[in-house]
């Protein structure tokens, strides 16, 4: 029969045995998954004589199905992990509980024997409350693991909206890939590096998404060590059961789709975009980022202009406000001469000097594109260069004086007249610079 002080100590919430079954389901699931993804690609040999165009966009689309497997799989891995790690727990705790009940039944049996059994449990009382002191604590530390893998399992599944074009046909540039433990461990240098302000803030390259506006904002910001911890400070490691890196959690100062919340909404990442930002030509920290980002939105990689809008396209402004938590400046150009004033001028060297983020937008300006690119004289490298901006294109303030405007192109490199490929960083005369880029945004630092 349980004693008085052994009563006093509650039991373990859940059951760590249904837990297990339960991880190992999703773990079957994940595999079952896997499977399909093998299933969809083998479909393609079954018609080996088929050739042309349509035979193409079959591929391509079982490609994309793979794919889609592959990160259902991964997210019902992911889940069966986060729900082996509640289990486990469950288990030690229910172990610990019983433990102190052991002890709390010694106590009792002392009562039960002694001559006076009020005095005994007197005498015993102060023990008994340091027992029961420990199963609270025990029994909390149970609840939040629930409550973390209940979180857990809200961010980890997560299916990504197929990215289409302007006929709405499916495109590559919004598929993705299942991080890999090489791509993790890349990933966690560049985290290193961002802590320590030695992050190349430069290897950034852009891929097969629209959101140079969000990209050059994060280049922006990371050109100084107070700015790189800031996106290191964005971005924490979430662990497997064996105590692994499995993915990131990442949390965006500002919530785009609740612009007024705060904080904002937090996601788990462990794929990137396949066809997505780079860093130096592999993942990196910008791709986790780029990733976080385009899971905030419910159209994914796809425009903003969708019915689900997405991160293709948008402003720099929007961007500097969301990770920095404050408003940003935006100054305007019609490209006609002298559209920013002396002041503005002014203002964006005074920006630089200081060290605030600025991104420059080719955009709401007189300037002629053909075929979406205007040729212009530039300097590169300290050499006269002539190379062709894109229209409608975002691009990082490097730095600013009374000469002209240096900028460094999301892609990772400017096409030349020429045909050929020029640097990313490139300077222009303030004549130049207002003629072509008709929106400057500085943030906040």
């Amino acid at each position: 029969m349980t004693g008085y002080f052994e009563s006093l100590i509650n039991d373990v919430p859940g059951n760590a045995d249904s837990l297990t079954s339960l991880a190992a389901e999703w773990d079957t699931y994940g595999n079952h998954c896997d499977g399909l993804a093998d299933d969809a690609m083998s479909s393609a040999h079954l018609a080996p004589e088929w050739v042309g165009q349509a035979r193409d966009d079959f591929g391509k689309s079982l490609g994309r199905q793979r794919n889609r497997y592959i990160n259902l799989g991964g997210d019902c891995t992911t889940a069966s992990s986060a729900i082996s790690v509640y289990a486990g727990a469950v288990r030690a705790g229910q172990s610990y509980i019983e433990n102190l009940r052991y002890q709390a039944s010694k106590l009792d049996e002392e009562v039960d024997n002694a001559p006076v059994p009020l005095l005994a449990r007197a005498k015993n009382a102060s023990a008994a409350s340091v027992l029961v002191s420990e199963a609270h604590i025990r029994i909390e530390s149970v609840k939040q693991a629930a409550d973390t893998c209940a979180q857990d399992l809200a961010r980890i599944v997560h299916i990504e909206p197929v990215q289409v074009n302007d006929n709405n046909n499916p495109t590559e540039g919004g598929q993705m890939g299942q991080l890999s433990a090489d791509d993790i461990a890349q990933i966690q240098k560049d985290l290193d590096a961002l802590k320590d302000g030695t992050f190349d803030w430069e290897g950034m390259k852009q891929g097969h998404i629209g959101d140079c506006y969000f990209l050059a904002s994060m280049a922006a910001m990371a050109q100084t060590p107070e700015g790189q911890r800031r996106l290191a400070s964005m971005i924490q490691p979430h662990y497997d059961e064996d105590g692994n890196v499995d993915g990131y959690l990442v949390r965006l100062p500002d919530d785009p789709a609740h612009p007024n919340a705060s904080p904002a909404r937090e996601v788990f990442v462990h794929s990137k975009y396949i066809n997505g930002a780079t860093q130096g030509g592999r993942v990196g920290a910008y791709s986790i980022l780029e990733a976080a980002w385009g899971q905030n939105h419910p159209g994914g990689s796809n425009s903003g202009g969708n019915p689900q809008p997405g991160i293709g396209g948008g402003m720099p402004a929007d961007s500097f406000k969301v990770m920095t938590g404050k408003s940003a400046t935006t100054l305007k150009s019609d490209g006609s001469e002298g559209s920013y004033d002396v002041v503005e001028r002014i203002r964006i060297v005074a920006a630089s000097q200081q060290h605030q983020p600025m991104v420059a937008s080719t955009i709401n300006t007189d300037a002629t594109y053909t075929q979406g690119m205007a040729s212009v004289n530039a300097t590169v490298n300290g050499q006269p260069t002539q190379i062709d901006l894109y229209g409608g294109h975002a691009y990082t303030i490097v730095s600013a004086d009374a000469n002209g405007v240096t900028l460094c192109n999301p892609h990772g490199w400017n096409p030349t007249t020429g045909g050929k490929e020029a640097p990313a960083t490139f300077t222009l005369s303030w004549d130049d610079y207002e003629k072509y880029y008709g929106n400057t945004a500085i943030g906040s630092r």
